[in-house]
């Protein structure tokens, strides 16, 4: 008959010793429970955090959208505004081509002559006057006074009425001076 197996274990058993007297003590062990969980929100928070990550989004969409439109709309504008531009240009092109052809020497000689104008046999040249040279100041003289008929009158009148030959005389003679005067004055 053969030993019990639990008798032969426990003869090759360590024998039972307890923890050393200085260390300390291990808390007992248990079964691991996890903690229980904490609830992050309620519901409608997090529902209007949802509501508004989603106007968020339409809002920027919706703000490229209407970008993008207003960057066409300037497009098409300047599309326009170049075209009319090159067509200013053409429109100013001709039109000089039309000012040349009507300047063209030979038209104005045709128009002249159907005008009754007449083409000059000899061409006269003025002589070249250099400009940077000053001219010499003429010489002018002041213009006689003009004589009043108003002042020839005075004077009439007044050497009919005095009577002496130096006080005529010399009456005359002021009245003259300054009828004279009178008109250079103005």
């Amino acid at each position: 008959m053969a030993p019990p197996a639990t008798a032969r274990r426990s003869s090759t058993a360590r024998p039972l010793t307890g923890p050393p007297q200085g260390a300390p003590r291990r808390p007992p062990l248990r079964v691991f429970e996890p903690a229980p969980r904490r609830r992050s929100a309620p519901r409608a928070i997090r529902r209007s955090t949802m509501w508004l990550s989603g106007i968020v989004i339409v809002g920027s969409l919706l703000a490229v959208v209407v970008g993008d439109a207003l960057t066409t709309q300037g497009q098409v504008s300047l599309s326009n505004t170049e075209r009319q531009v090159a067509d200013a240009v053409a429109l100013q092109k001709q039109l000089q081509i039309d000012v040349a052809q009507k300047a063209a020497p030979p038209v104005v000689v045709q128009q002249a002559m159907k005008a009754g104008l007449v083409i000059p046999t000899s061409v006269v040249y003025l002589p070249r006057v250099p400009l940077d040279v000053p001219l010499p100041m003429p010489k002018t003289t002041p213009a006689p006074a003009p004589v009043s008929s108003t002042t020839t009158a005075t004077t009439s009148s007044t050497t009919a009425s005095t009577t002496g030959g130096s006080q005529s005389a010399s009456n005359g003679s002021a009245s003259s001076a300054t009828a004279t005067t009178t008109p250079a004055q103005r």
